[in-house]
């Protein structure tokens, strides 16, 4: 990234049309020599990887100090995309904010190609019988006019020189809040933004998209974009867009910490890997049906004492790769709307691929007509997400 470089390359100009941002989740604790197998680390994001890949997301809050020293060391890839999430998070699970809008952004020059603005997220931790997140609707917009004050002062300590990308990220959970909010936090200084969903639903993931379409004019970044359900949405409404796309997951680090491993025949099919009553692994031939690093790895050392150290992050690890793999696919295909459409009859089922190519359609709708004709035809493809209306009350 060139610190001290006052000539250092447009970090736009590592973007590709559509990007898969893992987030380094579970990983980072396995990247130190004491971890290496063979000489070779079980991550995605070193030098010495088993298998590697150079664009990856870093959480300031969660793996500070353990990506420091991994910077420091040297032993990161060279010339990676690397985005660095704003650690929003700490103020809804904590009560209260561990680093400042200035402390993060200073951070995310540093270390990182492209930060996401500190936001005050406008959700309440439920801690009643349904346990969750609830849309707090009374103080959306004093939500995002504190966003707009910690987005202010981060831009007044950056760094001019830097090509550091500064994202601010867009609140709500549909398209009239989402523009309320873009609205409000808006300022000269931001680069591009940061979506998402409100549920897991492909439909509310089509809204936001639709969004985007109509309103915004700079890369984008599509926050826990988890399954391939969601992701291929993005696929099929990009043609619609001329910026970058970008989206993060960790949902292969169901590897570490369930043992689920995608099948790399059937990418929506999973196996979870344990022992059968003798103790011994149900899998053993990794390397033979799938031909990814990870899993040579596995075969290697499956009978050997230190295996189930290992194991979960070896599946991890192979999951990235099966990630990247479709993905790669879909960067073929995607411009031709047909084939992608084609693509969602032939690998999901029926029932699954019905759904989503409703949801192609409601794009395209939207696309030719505008957001509230098509959600008007495509109404019952929606699902709600529970609010406070006022202070006290829940639905």
């Amino acid at each position: 990234m060139g610190w001290f470089d006052t000539e250092e390359k447009d970090v736009f100009d590592k973007l590709d049309d559509i990007n898969y941002i893992p987030v380094i989740a579970s990983l980072i604790t396995f990247a130190k020599p004491k971890n290496f197998i063979n000489g070779k680390a079980i991550t995605f994001f070193q030098k010495n990887s088993i298998f590697k890949y150079n664009k990856h997301l870093v959480n300031p809050f969660h793996t500070q100090k353990l990506y420091e020293e991994l910077f420091d060391s040297g032993s990161l890839l060279p010339n990676a995309l690397v985005f660095a999430d704003s650690g929003g998070l700490q103020e809804l699970l904590l009560k209260r904010l561990i680093k400042s809008p200035e402390e993060i952004l200073k951070w995310q020059e540093k270390y990182c190609d492209i930060g996401f603005a500190l936001d005050k997220i406008p959700f309440k931790t439920d801690t009643g019988f349904n346990v969750g997140w609830t849309f707090d609707a009374v103080d959306f917009k004093k939500h995002a006019e504190t966003t707009r004050e910690r987005i202010l002062r981060a831009l007044k300590v950056r760094t001019k020189w830097k090509s550091f990308k500064y994202y601010a990220i867009i609140q709500g959970t549909k398209y009239e809040e989402y523009k309320t909010w873009k609205d409000i936090i808006n300022q000269p200084g931001v680069d591009g933004w940061c979506c998402k969903s409100p549920t897991n639903s492909p439909a509310n993931l089509a809204e936001t998209i639709i969004f985007v379409l109509e309103n915004l004019d700079k890369p984008v970044h599509f926050l826990g974009i988890g399954q391939l359900t969601k992701s291929i949405i993005l696929y099929y409404a990009k043609r619609y867009y001329k910026h970058p796309f970008s989206f993060d997951s960790s949902s292969y680090d169901t590897g570490a910490q369930f043992r689920r491993y995608n099948l790399p025949f059937y990418f929506n099919g999973m196996k979870s890997v344990k022992k059968d009553s003798n103790g011994k692994y149900d899998i053993k031939n990794f390397g033979k049906f799938c031909f990814c690093p990870a899993c040579q790895v596995m075969s290697e050392i499956i009978n050997n004492p230190e295996a189930e150290r290992y194991l979960g992050y070896l599946v991890s690890l192979h999951n990235v790769a099966q990630n990247i793999s479709v993905f790669e696919y879909l960067n073929n295909i995607y411009k031709d709307g047909d084939k992608l459409r084609e693509f969602v009859k032939c690998y999901f089922k029926e029932n699954t691929a019905h759904k989503l190519l409703e949801v192609f359609d409601y794009i395209d709708d939207a696309n030719k007509h505008g957001h509230k004709e098509a959600k008007k035809k495509w109404k019952h493809l929606f699902t709600t997400h529970t609010k406070t209306t006022k202070q006290g009350i829940l639905f």
